[in-house]
C-alpha cells in the first residue's frame, strides 16, 4: 500500500511548548556564521543534461546527469563570486580523463553558462543551464539569524529565529520562530519541486542532536507568499536527498518518495 503525504503546508501551532522553548526575543543575539546550503536543480536548454548543484558554499559540488549516455558525473571544486570551477571525483572518470566543469552562475535568475571538457582534450562542450521550473517574479531572499549561546546544554549555541529578508528592498518579509535548531547551517532547496525554495533546519529540541536526523521544514507557499511549517514532513526521520531528475525525495533507510501533484507517494 502506498503511503501518501500531503505537501500542501499548514502552519504548525505549538500548544505545549516547554519553558526552555519560549524565549524572549530581547535575549537573542545575531549569528553571522550560519551556512546556507542551497541546492539548485538545472537542466540544459536542449534537455540532454540535468545538474543538481550546491553553490554559494565554501565547497561547491554537483552531480551532472547525461541522459544521452545514461552517465552520472560527480563534481567538486571551488567558487569565487559567481564563477564555478569543478572537477570530477569518480575514480573511473579520473582514470579515463578527468572532467572539468567551469561556469558563470547568475544567482538571481539561476541561469548558468558552463563549459564541460576533459583534461585530455578529447571532449569539450558549451552548455547553457536554466532552472527546471522557471518562475516569473520569483522571490529573492536572504536570511538573518538569531539565537542563544553560553547554554548549559548539549550545544553551546542554538538557532531560535530566522528573518526572511527581501533582497530587493532589504525589508523583513517574515520572521520564523518557535523552534530550536542547529546553528551552523540550514538547507535551502525545493523539496516539493514547485520551483520555490524551502527551508530545512536541523531540529535539536527536546534533547535531540544532529545525529538523530530530525528536521524542521518551512515550505514556501506562493499563494500567501509566506513560509509555513510542515508537520507532515517533520514526522519523517532522515535528511531529504533530492533526485530532481526523477522528481523523487530519498530520506534514507528505504524511505523513497515520488512527488506527484503536491503529494509524496512512498515507493515500496
Amino acid at each position: 500500500m502506498k503511503t501518501k503525504l500531503l505537501l500542501c503546508i499548514s502552519t504548525l501551532i505549538f500548544s505545549n511548548l516547554s519553558r526552555a522553548e519560549i524565549v524572549n526575543a530581547t535575549e537573542l543575539k545575531p549569528f553571522s556564521n550560519v551556512r546556507v546550503s542551497m541546492q539548485r536543480m538545472l537542466h540544459s536548454k536542449e534537455g540532454r543534461y540535468f545538474l543538481s548543484l550546491y553553490a554559494g558554499i565554501w565547497n561547491p559540488h554537483a552531480t551532472l546527469y547525461d541522459f544521452v549516455y545514461q552517465q552520472e558525473i560527480n563534481l567538486k571544486g571551488l567558487q569565487k563570486g559567481d564563477q564555478l570551477t569543478l572537477k570530477s571525483v569518480d575514480s573511473d572518470q579520473v582514470e579515463n580523463g578527468q572532467y572539468q566543469f567551469t561556469g558563470l552562475l547568475d544567482s538571481n535568475t539561476g541561469d548558468l553558462k558552463a563549459q564541460l571538457s576533459k583534461s585530455d582534450h578529447s571532449f569539450e562542450q558549451s552548455i547553457h543551464f536554466e532552472p527546471v521550473i522557471k518562475i516569473l517574479n520569483k522571490p529573492n531572499f536572504v536570511f538573518k539569524f538569531y539565537g542563544l549561546d553560553n547554554l548549559n546544554e548539549s550545544y553551546s549555541t542554538v538557532l531560535k529565529q530566522l528573518d526572511v529578508v527581501n533582497k530587493n528592498n532589504n525589508t523583513v518579509a517574515q520572521s520564523l520562530t518557535g523552534f530550536t535548531a542547529f546553528p551552523k547551517s540550514i538547507g535551502y532547496m525545493d523539496i516539493n519541486f514547485d520551483g520555490y525554495y524551502d527551508i530545512v533546519l536541523s531540529d535539536i529540541s527536546q534533547g535531540r542532536s544532529i545525529k538523530d536526523k530530525r528536521y524542521i521544514y518551512w515550505m514556501y507557499n506562493p499563494k500567501t507568499q509566506q513560509f509555513q511549517r510542515s508537520p507532515q514532513l517533520e514526522k519523517i526521520a532522515g535528511f531529504p536527498d533530492l533526485h530532481g531528475e526523477k522528481q523523487q525525495v530519498d530520506f534514507g533507510n528505504g524511505q523513497l518518495y515520488q512527488v506527484e501533484n503536491g503529494l509524496l507517494n512512498r515507493i515500496e
